[in-house]
């Protein structure tokens, strides 16, 4: 009997794991391309998560001031065109991680994202890296959907 209640215990910790993997999936575009343009008054930031088996299943908004720039995905990019000045990108979970970057008109940045260990759901971690790097880690990633919020329209367009 024992035994029995421990393999319905173990079954039901596998289903739930899938449900919850299953439901973290987002559905991305395509895989990443090159921005052509960068507009003259703005910087462009790729935001992004290469793939990963921890956290899979966890996303995470990325913010600028109170506005969704995109909420981040395994796997997933999103090419951010920002005003130029001093921008803060930050994202939280139980904690906060936060990156600021001086824009530049013109200018293209990478901000990679990942996930640490937390007690109930991953911690996110925003690293600015060298554009190198950047090319080379987001070139498997997908394109993540623009946020459907009105607000957070104004700024973040991504036309190509």
């Amino acid at each position: 009997m024992i035994v029995r209640q421990g393999g319905r215990s173990a079954l039901i910790a596998i289903l739930l794991a899938g449900v919850l993997w299953g439901s973290g999936c987002a559905t991305l575009g395509p895989v990443y391309t090159k921005v052509d343009k960068v507009p003259e008054d703005r910087g462009l930031v790729y935001v992004y998560r290469p793939s990963g088996m921890m956290g899979g299943a966890v996303a995470y908004d990325v913010k600028v001031g109170d506005n969704v720039v995109t909420t981040l995905h395994s796997g997933g990019y999103f090419p951010y065109f920002s005003k130029p000045g001093e921008v803060e990108f930050w994202a939280k979970t139980e904690s906060r991680s936060a990156v600021t970057i001086d824009v530049k008109s013109g200018q293209v940045y990478y901000i990679k994202g990942t996930l640490g260990v937390g007690f109930f759901v991953g911690r996110p971690h925003l690293i600015i890296v060298p554009a190198d790097v950047g090319e080379k880690e987001i070139a498997e990633c997908k394109l993540i959907p623009e946020p459907k919020k009105e607000e957070n329209r104004e700024e973040g367009k991504t036309t190509k």
